[in-house]
Order: structure tokens, then C-alpha cells, then sequence
């Protein structure tokens, strides 16, 4: 076989099942064709870093890497944001690009950039296919990708040896060896954890990396020992956000304040530097760290750390902790909750975002999955949508890169055709990736997308007003008619500014069968911002 063709077999028994992106004239499209041989769906996108975004969410449900392609220069280029954002997210990626062959990649300025130093700042490897090192190469760039600190890989296939002939199909990647923590720290952390009286847990990214059984030794771990829960953004519900022991989100800001003050012990589950705000650790309490990896970062600093598989070090916790009294009760859990939601419902003159927010989670059913972008509405819609399972709540974070939301949403179709998939994003976000709603037409992928439109990027209208400018500038944009702009795609569209039309449009789209994306513009006041964000956390 040629080497498009032991790559894309490779691909196929590692567990790919879709690939992403925009192809050139080179090894692009011999390896499109070649996984499409194999059973590889390929996906064409509008833009690369749709393509990179949709391969980082297929990356996170699968444990798989996400796969996608691109043309050399401008291809590889557009690339980068996504690509990035898989790195800072901890999302498996795989990006193949084509390059010059041997005998033109000195001698072609064309279009020349050198893909290796270009990826090299936001990836976790960055290398090229020789004919000898082909197989080694494609296996260790996906076993990279996926092992942690997942990330992207990028692999640069010169375009005369994607018909070369190579020996044997390479190998795919094998299963990954993940150690237990000592007894030594192990019995560190229980007396830390013991003699705790007020004990909170903050769970992070570090569980999406762990075994699928960590989220029922979460909840075990939780329950037995009485421990109110935040979890991050980037994990809503890991354990579900109706559980008596759930705090909702941590975001290191204001809200959650009191709650850390009241405590005293906090005992940090996979909790990844990146989902912190960039400040100095302000918490006095002494931290127990559990993950898979050592807390190298030392962003904050662990009085204990139990390094090793998180499933097996949480049972280990919740069978053999026996002396933990906390008094905690569950009234006080409720009652966080309660003045969350009430700090952030500011009266509004017209549609309010959280309207909007609290509107489709009633309508929306409770295992279905939502995307949401980057922009104002994100900070509300993180601590007011309640995810009841793991998987089902997805945003760019680490990164935190408009236009996540719309493309992440279609990778989510794809991945399970009978899951509703609704996606929140703000205006600004939404018109970055438009074009995809060519994507999920073509593919049919029926997603509901609601976006919060006040044409303006209302984040950083705030920021300008806390920096005491007379009045925001920079920021205001063109409406469009998005009726318009549905039928010119032949997609059902609403337009919407009140609640009562949004709930109509909702049960519309929501009880359709058409298999055709649904698009409402929800016409928000954004005048509570300001109120809203001074309670969440400092901008």
C-alpha cells in the first residue's frame, strides 16, 4: 500500500472515525481519500480553525484524537486558533498538513512557512513523514496528543510521499498505563481530609482525563463525606447540578468567596492550572491535590499530593476515610445556589440574557448537550445552565476563542446523530464561524442555535466602562436580518425580544424533524452586564 493509505488504515484502527478540514492539491486529499476507503468520514468545513474546533470536541467524547487536514501556508495558517485551543483546553488533536516535497521544499517561496516553527509555540509536537519514519511518527503524534496533558499534535506530510510505497499497515495506538498513588501519599491525604471539619472540593479538567468510572467515585467520595462540590467550567456536571452537594461553578471571583472563606480544607480533584484566572492564588486554606499528573505548575501550592489514576484514588478515599465529620449541611449548599441566581437576575427593560438562559434549559431536555462561545453572555450562562451529567456542557476556555460554539455543536451531531445539541453564543462569536451553517446543512445535522444579539461586543463595553471611558468605542457592529440570512441557507429562522416569542420559537425548533439546523436571534437589553460581572468576578 502507499503511504496515504497505511495512514489512513493507522487512523482507522486507532479509533478515528472522522476527519476535519479544508483540503489542498497535495497528501490532503490522497489521505482524505484514503480514510474515506477505510470508513473515515470526511468533513468539509468552511474554515480550518472550524475544522481544528470540531476535531478538539470529537477529541473529548471519544478520548480519541480529533483529526483534521489542511493545505500547506494559508491552510496551515488558518489552523492556529483552533489548534491552540485545543492545546490550552486539553482537547486530543492531530492536525496533517501538506508540505513541498523533498526537492522543492528548499527551492519553494511560494506560499512558504514553516509549518514545524509555526506550531511549535501551542502544540505539544510538532514533526514531519519521512518514508522510513512514517509509522513511528503517526503513532507517537497520536499517542502524545491524548496522553496527559492532552493536546494537539501537528504532522507534516510532504506531498510526494502520499503514493510512495511503504511496508505494512504501522501500528496503531495501544492502551495507556496509568499508576496509582502511593500509601505513603495516600495516607497523607486521609488524615488531611480526616481532621477537616469544612472541607470544599473545587474538580477540574483532570477528571475528563481520568477513567469514565471517576464521575460515580466522584459522587460516592462526595456523598460519604458530606463535602460541598464546585466544579469548573470546563466539567459542569461532573456531578450533576441538581445533586444536594453542588455548588455550581468555581470561578476563582466573587461568588464563590464565601463559601472558601467558610472552609477549611480545600481538596483540589484535577484542577488544571488553566481554568484559573490569571492572578496569584488568594486562598489561605491549605489544598489536598489529586490528579494524574504532579502539580508542577505550583500555581497554587498542595499541602498533600495523591498522584495517580483519579478513579482509583477517590474509591481508595471513600473507602478508607472513616473520620471525616464534616458540618457542612445541605441548606447551605441550597442557599448558595439560590443567591447566585438571585444576585444575577437584574430587571431589564427588554429580553434579558438570563431569560434567554433560564428559557432553553426549561425547554431543552435534560440530557441533551450545549455549546456556548466566549463573550459576555458566557459568564452567565457557565453559572446559571445546570448540566446534569458529564460531557453535556462544552466552551473554549483555556484559550477562549470566539467562535467555538457553532462548530463544536456540529461535531457533537456528528458524533451522536440522536442527541439534542443547543448551542448559545453571542453575536460577535456566531458571525465568525457563519459560514459553517453551510456545513450543517450539507451534512443535515439539525442543531438549535440561539444567539444573544445586541450587535455589540458587550464584554468589552463593560471593560471600557470599569477603565472610566466616557463611553465604549470599537465595538458596535452591523445587524444583520437573520431571517434573511436563514432562508438564504433554507433554515427555519426566528427573530425574537420577548419571552413569550422565544418560547414559541424554542418549542419549534426543539419539536422539529426536518433534520435542518434552527437558528433564533434572541434581541437582548444587555444593560445588566455591568451589575452582573461586578458580582461574578473582577474584569
Amino acid at each position: 500500500m502507499n503511504m496515504a493509505q497505511a495512514v489512513g488504515k493507522v487512523l482507522k484502527d486507532s479509533g478515528v472515525t472522522f476527519l476535519f478540514g479544508i483540503p489542498g492539491g497535495g497528501s490532503s486529499v490522497d489521505l482524505i481519500n484514503a480514510a474515506e476507503d477505510e470508513g473515515i468520514r470526511f468533513v468539509l468545513t468552511q474554515h480550518e480553525t472550524s475544522a481544528a474546533i470540531m476535531a478538539s470536541v470529537l477529541g473529548d467524547v471519544t478520548g480519541v484524537p480529533g483529526v483534521c487536514v489542511a493545505t500547506l501556508g494559508p491552510g496551515a495558517l488558518n489552523l492556529c486558533n483552533g489548534m491552540a485551543q485545543a492545546t490550552l483546553d486539553r482537547s486530543p488533536v492531530v492536525a496533517f498538513t501538506d508540505r513541498y516535497s523533498s526537492e522543492l521544499v528548499d527551492l519553494a517561496f511560494r506560499q512558504k512557512v514553516y509549518h514545524t516553527d509555526l506550531f511549535k509555540p501551542f502544540t505539544k509536537l510538532t514533526l514531519g513523514l519521512t518514508k522510513t519514519n512514517w509509522s513511528e511518527v503517526v503513532a507517537r503524534g497520536l499517542r502524545v496528543a491524548a496522553a496527559p496533558k492532552k493536546g494537539a499534535v501537528h504532522i507534516d506530510f510532504p506531498n510526494d510521499l502520499s503514493k510512495a510505497e511503504v511496508a505494512g499497515p504501522g501500528t496503531a495506538v495501544g492502551p495507556e498505563f496509568r499508576p496509582e498513588v502511593s500509601e505513603r501519599c495516600l495516607r497523607a491525604g486521609l488524615e488531611r481530609i480526616s481532621r477537616a471539619k469544612r472541607p470544599v472540593a473545587i474538580v477540574g479538567l483532570g477528571v475528563a482525563a481520568a477513567e469514565a468510572s471517576v464521575y460515580r467515585s466522584l459522587q460516592e467520595f462526595v456523598e460519604k463525606l458530606g463535602i460541598p462540590t464546585f466544579t469548573t467550567a470546563k466539567v459542569k456536571g461532573a456531578l450533576p447540578e441538581d445533586h444536594p452537594w453542588s455548588l455550581g461553578v468555581f470561578m476563582g471571583g466573587n461568588l464563590e468567596q464565601r463559601i472558601i472563606d467558610a472552609s477549611d480544607l480545600i481538596i483540589a480533584v484535577g484542577l488544571d492550572p488553566v481554568e484559573i484566572l490569571p492572578k496569584k492564588w488568594g486562598y489561605r486554606q491549605p489544598i489536598v491535590y489529586l490528579d494524574l499528573l504532579a502539580n508542577t505548575e505550583e500555581n497554587y501550592h498542595a499541602a498533600v499530593e495523591m498522584v495517580g489514576e483519579l478513579a482509583v484514588t477517590l474509591r481508595r478515599l471513600c473507602d478508607e476515610c472513616t473520620g471525616c465529620e464534616s458540618q457542612w449541611r445541605p441548606e447551605e449548599v441550597r442557599r448558595y445556589r439560590e443567591n447566585t441566581r438571585a444576585v444575577l437576575d437584574v430587571r431589564t427593560s427588554g429580553l434579558s440574557a438570563v431569560r434567554v438562559i433560564d428559557t432553553t434549559r426549561e425547554l431543552t431536555p435534560r440530557e441533551a448537550a450545549l455549546t456556548i462561545d466566549v463573550g459576555a453572555n458566557k459568564l452567565l450562562v457557565v453559572e446559571l445552565w445546570d448540566a446534569f451529567s458529564p460531557e453535556s456542557f462544552f466552551m473554549s476556555n483555556g484559550l477562549a476563542t470566539m467562535g467555538y460554539a457553532l462548530p463544536a455543536a456540529l461535531a457533537l451531531r456528528l458524533h451522536d446523530p440522536g442527541r439534542q445539541v443547543v448551542s448559545l453564543c453571542g453575536d460577535g462569536g456566531f458571525l465568525m464561524r457563519l459560514p459553517e451553517l453551510a456545513t450543517a446543512v450539507q451534512h443535515r445535522l439539525p442543531v438549535v442555535i440561539v444567539v444573544f444579539s445586541d450587535s455589540r461586543l458587550s464584554l468589552i463595553d463593560v471593560k471600557q466602562v470599569k477603565k472610566c471611558y466616557p463611553e465604549p468605542r470599537g465595538t458596535a457592529f452591523c445587524r444583520p436580518n437573520y431571517r434573511d440570512l436563514g432562508r438564504s441557507f433554507g433554515i427555519p429562522t426566528w427573530s425574537v425580544d420577548s419571552d413569550e416569542e422565544l418560547r414559541a420559537a424554542l418549542k419549534s425548533a426543539l419539536g422539529s424533524a426536518d433534520g435542518l439546523p434552527k437558528l433564533i436571534e434572541a434581541r437582548i437589553d444587555p444593560s445588566s452586564y455591568l451589575e452582573q460581572f461586578d458580582a461574578v468576578r473582577e474584569l
